[in-house]
């Protein structure tokens, strides 16, 4: 049996921003829910579990300023009235301390090879499993070796989008060149520590960058093990 795990945040973002001139919420409603029924035909899975973001994340007592710059940003009017829609028409899951992103990891994780993550977030490259773009229709596969390499090149460059600036004068081509001299992971954690200079900084911005593998995962305790 195969379960596709979905990312409802991003669904729910997508369907209620199509139906932004909408007078009513069930057409939002209605395409997040014909969404969800297309990942489950595009990837063959013959289960679902559909996971949303709960308010409280570890991630603002790390980086107080985490995602700061998406506060003032313009919510799709219907994206709470969708939210309530996959919670009670799809049995949606809440994230509690910790993201959706999280939740998704996790569930891969425990899945192994009977799981899909479908999302169109770059950042969940960084677990090891099968995939699907469900925007660009793509399923793929990330290798172990690869979700580490994604990690500590995010960690490197940082993620705009969540206001986790990485090292100063360090590009995607940069990175790229850093890494790839590495080959261990032992080697990029000590090529990120040499770029950065401050071990504080970094393992702030890891912290918020690491996406769990199982519950309260801490990317410091993966450390541990090159100490």
């Amino acid at each position: 049996m195969t379960t596709v795990c979905v990312d409802g945040d991003i669904v729910c973002f997508r369907a209620a921003f199509s139906a932004e001139d909408e007078s009513e919420p069930y057409i939002a409603c209605s395409r997040a829910g014909t969404m969800v029924d297309e990942i489950l035909q595009a990837t063959g899975a013959t289960a679902f579990r559909l996971f949303l973001s709960g308010k409280d994340n570890f991630r603002y007592k790390v980086f107080p300023e985490y995602k700061a710059n998406r506060l003032d940003a313009k919510r799709p009017k219907w994206e709470q009235e969708v939210k309530a829609y996959f919670d009670l028409d799809w049995n949606a899951e809440w994230s509690d301390g910790c993201e959706a992103d999280d939740m998704l990891g996790i569930a891969l994780t425990e899945l192994g090879d009977e799981g899909i993550i479908a999302t169109i977030d770059k950042d969940l490259d960084m677990i090891p499993g099968k995939h699907y773009n469900f925007v660009k229709k793509e399923l793929y596969e990330i290798t172990p070796d690869q979700a580490v390499y994604n990690f500590y090149y995010q960690l490197l460059v940082g993620d705009t989008a969540d206001g986790i600036k990485g090292v100063p004068g360090i590009g995607p081509k940069k990175a790229s060149r850093i890494l790839a001299q590495c080959e261990s992971e032992r080697e990029m954690l000590e090529a990120c520590r040499e770029a950065y200079g401050s071990d504080e900084e970094m393992e702030m911005n890891a912290r918020c960058l690491w996406i769990h593998r199982k519950k309260d995962d801490d990317i410091r305790d993966r450390w541990k093990r090159f100490v």
